[in-house]
């Protein structure tokens, strides 16, 4: 989590106490209880505490799910292999044509790292507030679907891209040199691979202190910045009335494709997964309420969270 998400996080905690206290319409009260948080099932202020208690969860099963450097140096070939059938292998000329931008790489570099989490945290605070009888069932698939991930993180840890290089400035060079040798020898060229722009162009080390501890770095795959983003923009498009708004919110998915392409940090399989991954629990919720009708209660809510 970094500053910028805590600043959002800290935000909406004193949002969601506001709105609390005049849920309760206490007369007389203190200070205090004009602002106290409320617990009840389905606050605000409860469900802000689930999805911190998820986000550290998340974090901290990411950190124990790191595979082996060789493992996933052998899984990122693959990728890069598959994309070349594929005829989608072009990440790297994307990433060149970038790289003389400086100040413009350093913008993207920022919105790598920085807004993320925040978006994510708007768009579930708009739909508490704003489309409630949504909400749960967006949050539900939303957690389970990255739950999902976690399970491609052990069972196929991948190296991103921009360590497939042999540069001095990345402390597995000697992978990313083998995967670039073996990858020559069955035809597919990539120079001397990806350049790391956190790192050799705004100065951010993912490999040591703090980052290294908050990122698992063999986490390529799936990509759920794209696959979040993607959720987004399908939320927003289902749930808004502003016809304008449901046509520009298309852009913030693709523009995340881009910004994870451009960085190295991710391939386009990678994003295709995330994106499949991040829509496969609302197919399947869909499909067994319509099996089960009384699990649609599980699935969205009561009627009195509805009418809230």
């Amino acid at each position: 989590m970094n500053f910028t998400s805590l600043m959002v996080l800290l935000g909406i905690i004193f949002y969601y106490s506001w709105q609390a206290s005049r849920d309760m319409s206490a007369e007389n009260s203190s200070v205090w209880e004009h602002f106290k948080p409320s617990i009840k099932q389905y606050s605000g202020f409860r469900e802000l505490l689930l999805f911190i208690i998820f986000l550290l969860l998340y974090k901290l099963s990411r950190g124990l799910a790191i595979g082996d450097e060789a493992t996933a140096f052998a899984n990122a070939q693959k990728v890069i292999e598959w994309e070349y059938q594929l005829g989608i292998l072009y990440e790297l000329p994307i990433q060149e044509y970038f790289l003389d931008k400086i100040t413009l790489v350093k913008i993207i570099n920022w919105i790598y790292i920085k807004l993320h989490i925040p978006t994510t945290i708007i768009f579930f605070v708009w739909l508490f507030y704003k489309k409630r009888k949504h909400y749960l069932f967006i949050r539900n698939g939303f957690l389970v679907a990255n739950v999902i991930t976690l399970f491609f993180f052990v069972g196929f840890p991948c190296a991103p891209p921009r360590m497939i290089n042999e540069m001095a400035a990345n402390p597995y060079a000697v992978f990313g040199g083998e995967v670039l040798s073996n990858l020559n020898l069955i035809g597919i060229q990539l120079g001397e691979g990806f350049i790391d722009t956190l790192n050799h162009i705004s100065g951010i080390n993912l490999y040591k202190g703090i980052n290294s501890k908050l990122f698992n770095q063999f986490a390529a795959m799936p990509s759920m910045h794209f696959g979040n983003s993607l959720l987004i923009a399908f939320g927003v498009y289902l749930y808004a009335k502003n016809n304008l708004l449901r046509i520009l919110v298309w852009i913030y998915p693709l523009f995340v494709l881009l910004v994870i392409v451009m960085t190295g940090n991710h391939f386009f399989l990678d994003a295709a997964l995330g994106g499949i991954i991040v829509l496969f629990p609302y197919l399947m919720m869909v499909l067994l309420e319509r099996i089960f009708p009384s699990w649609q209660v599980k699935f969205r809510g009561s009627e009195s969270f509805v009418g809230n």
